[in-house]
């Protein structure tokens, strides 16, 4: 009788190995889990199992709860679980069922994954919940300059001939130390100025351990003004899947006038078709919302993919318990935070919505 073997492996140039034998992306490799680590305050970790001969990776992230217990959640961007494309449905339970037992008897109490709305477009889990947040974008790079021009809409046309009449001109390049802290300066001002969580400010060890581990995946397009760089994006690079993304980005405020992110995003659309990558992933709205970001990237493409999430309370027992020692409203109990014991309980009164412009990406 065939069984399911489930096993810690370290993340780490093997696992890396192990990563190239999958449809993957950079959220998936060891440089990019270990950047994500500073983010979530965690420790990285994968898991492996195998089944007849097949495997399936699940890349994550470990927070401790208490002395005994902690969670699992993927990624920051779109990690997802890498498996063997052979694997049917029926399998594919009987391995998530097993690595369930194995983290539970771990101390592992939920475990939470952003779905890669590409690799795993596919996956339907029944262990487990996987659930539908809302619309992402991508541009197909295989399409000529003249079709990437025609479906830009008018408004975004007239920003870009706006900034290069303006004088804003372009430079991509390589992530290096100085360039980096450049677009931390800007990334930062825009966070302060569209009022974002304190989760989005990240601290400068984050782009540099991106520089360390990454630093040929990871493309810069900053915008310039007389030699002052004003706007400033971030995409990563998987050539080996041809999947260019979308990942942060910012404009300072007293240059938003000139519009210098959608010269950005074009310029990033052009080098994409250049270097023959397939798509260009824009990504969503804020929250996946069908908000103003959300409207800014359709400005360049209208193709939609899914955005969605898995989510698998590992040990019952215990987020029952944590979740009754927090005291939440209704609204909270009803929403679909995961895991809900780490969610901030809403205060009686109103909370405040912000307005986030379409100059940076949040979701």
């Amino acid at each position: 009788m065939d069984t399911v073997q489930v096993d810690y492996i370290a993340i780490d140039a093997e696992w890396d190995k192990k990563v190239s034998n999958h449809h993957f992306d950079i959220y998936h490799l060891s440089g990019w889990i270990a950047a994500s680590a500073v983010i979530d305050k965690g420790k990285p970790q994968g898991i492996i199992a195998h089944y007849k001969n097949k495997e399936v990776l699940l890349p994550i992230i470990v927070r401790d709860i208490d002395s005994e217990h902690w969670d699992a959640t993927s990624t920051y961007g779109y990690g997802g679980p890498l498996m063997d494309k052979t694997l049917t449905d029926a399998e594919l339970d009987i391995i998530l069922d097993e690595i369930r037992a194995f983290l539970c008897e771990r101390g592992c109490v939920s475990l939470f994954m952003r779905l890669h709305p590409i690799i795993n477009k596919e996956w339907i889990p029944t262990v487990g919940k996987a659930l539908t947040h809302g619309l992402t974008l991508v541009s197909d790079l295989s399409k000529s300059e003249e079709e990437h021009w025609s479906e830009t809409q008018n408004r975004h046309r007239r920003g870009i001939k706006k900034a290069i009449k303006m004088g804003v001109v372009t430079k991509t390049e390589f992530l290096t130390r100085q360039n980096a802290m450049v677009f931390s300066d800007i990334y930062k001002e825009t966070m302060r100025h569209v009022k974002a969580s304190d989760y989005y400010f990240f601290d400068d060890d984050y782009f540099f351990n991106l520089l360390e581990n990454l630093q040929e995946k990871i493309l810069l397009i900053t915008a310039y003004q007389d030699d002052k760089a004003i706007g400033s994006s971030i995409y990563t690079l998987c050539q080996e899947s041809g999947v260019m993304q979308f990942h942060l980005g910012g404009t300072l405020n007293a240059y938003t006038h000139l519009q210098p992110s959608k010269l950005i995003t074009h310029v990033a659309r052009n080098w994409g078709r250049e270097n023959r990558y397939e798509v260009l992933h824009l990504g969503g709205g804020v929250g996946s919302n069908l908000d103003s970001l959300y409207e800014y990237k359709k400005g360049f493409s209208s193709q939609e993919l899914l955005f969605k999430t898995y989510r698998l309370i590992v040990n019952v027992a215990k987020y029952t318990e944590l979740v009754a020692d927090i005291w939440f409203t209704e609204s909270d109990l009803l929403s679909d935070f995961f895991p809900l014991y780490r969610k901030e309980p809403s205060k009686e009164e109103v909370l405040e919505t912000i307005q986030v412009e379409p100059l940076a990406n949040v979701t």
